[in-house]
């Protein structure tokens, strides 16, 4: 099996908690980039990477990483998701990997041309309990599912410096952990909606505090 080499594009907390996992699987992360070169030499210390850039471009022409593992702000994302596939780099970016729909396109478009993989880091996929609910619904053990219903929130410290009040860093709370509900809801239908119908709460910054989202989709649609 071929070791892919990784690079690390964001040094910060999720970060952390990635890089662990690899390190635990024996994966090679061999770069690691920051705008603030000391923070990646601190980051690079801690997992024994090597090369450390304080220059996210730089990092990303390296022809020695084969996938980049990107934990920046949302806003970023899709800049750094293209750069990465022009330089050949498959991408395993945290989520929200886009801010809108449009980018996305652009992007499955593009890793579609040059034969490489795009993920985002969504866990509602992955984790064992909920394939063990999605075996239970398929197994149709309780019936026809008919409706899904998902509440998921946090509390954030009021701080209208923090990203996730930031509506320039695509702040807010659907792009913050409200794509953990939509991806649980979506994960146990069979096509997409044909109507979607939303309403949200503002934040004096302009980003979304609380958001409604309801999904219509046809009986013979759910899984």
């Amino acid at each position: 099996m071929t070791t892919l080499n990784w690079g690390i594009l964001g040094p910060g907390a999720i970060a952390l908690e990635f890089a662990k996992a690899i390190k635990e699987v024996n994966g090679s992360i061999c770069a690691v980039g920051a705008r603030n070169l000391e923070k990646a030499k601190a980051f690079a210390s801690m997992y024994h990477i090597e090369k450390v850039y304080g220059n996210y471009e730089e990092m990303l022409s390296d022809p020695g990483i084969d996938v980049v593992y990107i934990a920046t702000p949302h806003s970023s994302h899709y800049d750094f998701i293209m750069k990465s596939l022009i330089n050949n780099k498959h991408v395993f970016c945290e989520k929200s990997i886009t801010v809108n729909s449009k980018q996305l396109r652009e992007i499955v478009a593009a890793a579609e041309q040059k034969n490489l993989v795009v993920a985002e880091a969504m866990t509602v996929y992955h984790m064992p309990l909920f394939k063990k609910l999605r075996h239970i619904v398929d197994s149709g053990k309780i019936g026809t599912l008919k409706m899904i219903q998902v509440s998921f929130g946090s509390c954030k410290k009021y701080d209208v410096a923090n990203r996730f009040f930031s509506k320039e860093l695509a702040g807010g709370a659907l792009l913050d952990i409200g794509t953990y509900a939509l991806s649980f809801a979506r994960y146990f239908l069979s096509s997409q909606p044909y109507e979607v119908l939303t309403t949200a709460k503002k934040f004096e910054t302009g980003v979304d505090e609380q958001s409604g989202i309801l999904l219509k989709n046809s009986r013979t649609k759910w899984r």
